[in-house]
């Protein structure tokens, strides 16, 4: 009696509509994902060539020097005194604009704190002005 050797069927995953799968599960994952948008400071730029002359005595200038010192006349101070400083002075004068100079040396967090100290005294009409330094 002969015996018949059995025939090792090798397993096979089929391949032809693997392209089409990978390409449904891509469309899927696009289309339910959602991109945060990147948040940044919440600006109004004015028009071009829209230029409005100020007098003196409206203006109060707050600088950011390259050390990160933030100066209001000559006087340094630290950020969290920015906030009533200029509370005080927007309530004598409420036609008041506040000159934020930067240098542009200065550590960018430091502006941005300045900056956000601004809005919480609710400074509404700030000037951003680079300050234009020697080298």
């Amino acid at each position: 009696m002969e015996l018949r050797r059995r025939v090792k069927l090798r397993p096979a995953i089929p391949t032809g509509s693997l392209g089409d799968i990978a390409f449904l599960i891509l469309i899927f994952f696009m289309t339910t994902t959602i991109f945060s948008r990147e948040k940044g400071l919440k600006i109004v730029l004015p028009e071009k060539g829209e230029e409005v002359k100020i007098k003196k005595e409206n203006i109060l200038v707050v600088e950011v020097n390259p050390k990160g010192e933030v100066l209001i006349g000559e006087r340094i101070i630290s950020i969290p005194e920015v906030k009533p400083l200029v509370e005080d002075a927007l309530a004598k004068n409420d036609s008041l604009v506040i000159a934020l100079k930067v240098s542009r040396r200065a550590p960018y967090k430091v502006m941005i704190d300045v900056f956000d100290e601004l809005k919480l005294a609710k400074a509404r009409r700030i000037s951003l002005t680079p300050v234009k330094e020697t080298e």
